[in-house]
C-alpha cells in the first residue's frame, strides 16, 4: 500500500525553528505510512531540500507571497494544485497567509485544508496591522485548525474558535535523547571552543527582530562589568543584514560575543553553555527552549513568551521593558546551578518527537479514511 502524501506549505525550508521542527517530524515518522512533499515560497533551493529528496519526498518551488502579489497567490496556487492533484491533505505553515494558500487548494476541490499557527503576533506596529488584515480568510478555507500554543491559535482564528474547540494544540516537541544532558560533551566542547572557565550564556534563533538580540546584547554587556570572562553565544542565520553585529561592535564586551550562524550541532553547543537567555518580543512554542530545558540548561526568557513552555524547575519568564539589570541578577544566581538530566521530564509531559509523530500519523490516516468514508456517502 502506497503512503499517505502530505503537502507541507512553507516560506523555504532553512535551518529555523519551524523547519527543523518538520524536518526532526519528518525523519522520524513512519515513511511507509505517511510522505511528506513541501511546497515552498522561494525560487531558489533551501538548506534542507537535498535532505528531502533523499527521504523520498519532493520539494517545489513557487515565488515568493508579498503585499503587492498576494491577491494573485490563490490562482497560482490553483494551477500548481491543478498539476499536482494527487494531494488529498495540504498543511499551511505560513501564519498569515495560510488563508491565501487554502483558497487555491479549496478551488481545485483538496479535501483536509490544515493552516496552523505558528506565533503570536501580538506587538501593536504597521506589520502586525497588515498582518490582522491578511489572515481573515483563514478560518473560511480552513477545514482543521492547529496551533502550537493556545496564544498561536487566538491570533490567528480567534477566541470564539478557541472556545468553542476548533483549534487542536499541538505544542512543539523534540528528539528528548539527542539533547540529554553529557558532561563529557561538555567538557569537550568547553575545550575546543576555547571557553575554559568562562560564564557562557547560548541563544538560539536566527537574527531578526523578533528575537530581540539587541537587548540580549545589551544584558550581556552588562553581565560584563560583573564577570569580564563571559562569552555571548548566538547561533542561528542573520535575517537583519549585519545590524546585530555593527551593534555589538559598539560595545566593550565585542570581543566576547561569537555570531555562529546556522550549526548543524545544537546538542553540542547547548551542553557547553551556562545559561541560555531567550528575550523574545513574541514566539508561538518555541522548540529552542524545549531543547534548552533537555539538555538540563537553566533558562531565562521573556514573559512575552507562553507559560506552557515552561517545563522544568530551572526556567524563569522576565519582563523585556524593565530594563537589563533583573536579567543580568537573574543569570548570576542561574550560572552556578548543578546541570541535570531533564530527559525524563519531557517524555513524560509527552514532549517527545515519538509521540509527537505517532499521533501526527494517526491523525493524517483517521482524516483520509473520513474523507474516503465522505465520497462514498
Amino acid at each position: 500500500m502506497n503512503p499517505i502524501r502530505v503537502l507541507q506549505v512553507v516560506t523555504q525550508m532553512n535551518r529555523a525553528g519551524l523547519e527543523s521542527l518538520l524536518m526532526s517530524i519528518y525523519r522520524t515518522i513512519d515513511r511507509e505510512r505517511i510522505q511528506f512533499d513541501f511546497l515552498t515560497f522561494r525560487e531558489e533551493p533551501g538548506y534542507f531540500d537535498e535532505e528531502i529528496r533523499s527521504l523520498g519526498g519532493n520539494v517545489y518551488y513557487l515565488s515568493p507571497i508579498t503585499i503587492k502579489n498576494f491577491y494573485n497567490a490563490p490562482s497560482k496556487v490553483s494551477s500548481f494544485f491543478k498539476n499536482h492533484q494527487q494531494y488529498k491533505i495540504v498543511h499551511a505553515h505560513l501564519d498569515q497567509w495560510c488563508g491565501i494558500v487554502l483558497k487555491g487548494a479549496k478551488r481545485t476541490g483538496i479535501p483536509v485544508r490544515i493552516a496552523h499557527s505558528h506565533n503570536t503576533y501580538l506587538t501593536f506596529n504597521l506589520a502586525n496591522i497588515v498582518r490582522n488584515i491578511i489572515k481573515l480568510p483563514v478560518n473560511r478555507y480552513a477545514t482543521h485548525r492547529f496551533a502550537i500554543s493556545q496564544g498561536a491559535g487566538n491570533w490567528l482564528f480567534g477566541k470564539k474558535n478557541i472556545r468553542n474547540g476548533n483549534v487542536t494544540v499541538w505544542h512543539n516537541a523534540i528528539n528528548c535523547e539527542q539533547f540529554k544532558y553529557n558532561d563529557d560533551v561538555r567538557k569537550k566542547m568547553r575545550l575546543e571552543m576555547g571557553l575554559n572557565e568562562a560564564c557562557v550564556l547560548i541563544h538560539i534563533g536566527r537574527l531578526s527582530i523578533q528575537k530581540n538580540h539587541l537587548f540580549l546584547i545589551d544584558i550581556f554587556d552588562e553581565l560584563t562589568k560583573k564577570i569580564p570572562k563571559s562569552k555571548l553565544l548566538l547561533i542561528g542565520d542573520d535575517q537583519m543584514n549585519g545590524q546585530c553585529q555593527k551593534y555589538a561592535s559598539q560595545k566593550k564586551s565585542r570581543n566576547n560575543i561569537l555570531f555562529l550562524g546556522g550549526r548543524s550541532d545544537i546538542s553540542k553547543l547547548l551542553m557547553a553553555g551556562d545559561v541560555f537567555v531567550f528575550p523574545s518580543l513574541y514566539e508561538g512554542f518555541p522548540g529552542a527552549v524545549l531543547e534548552a530545558q533537555a539538555a538540563g540548561l537553566p533558562c531565562v526568557i521573556s514573559n512575552t513568551i507562553t507559560n506552557d513552555v515552561c517545563l522544568t524547575d530551572k526556567i524563569v519568564q522576565l519582563p523585556i521593558n524593565k530594563g537589563t539589570d533583573i536579567w543580568v541578577n537573574k543569570i548570576l544566581e542561574f550560572k552556578n546551578i548543578v546541570r541535570s538530566d531533564s530527559y525524563d521530564t519531557l517524555v513524560q509531559k509527552g514532549y517527545d518527537i515519538s509521540n509527537f509523530c505517532k499521533k501526527l500519523c494517526d491523525f493524517y490516516e483517521n482524516v483520509t479514511d473520513e474523507t474516503s468514508a465522505a465520497k462514498i456517502d
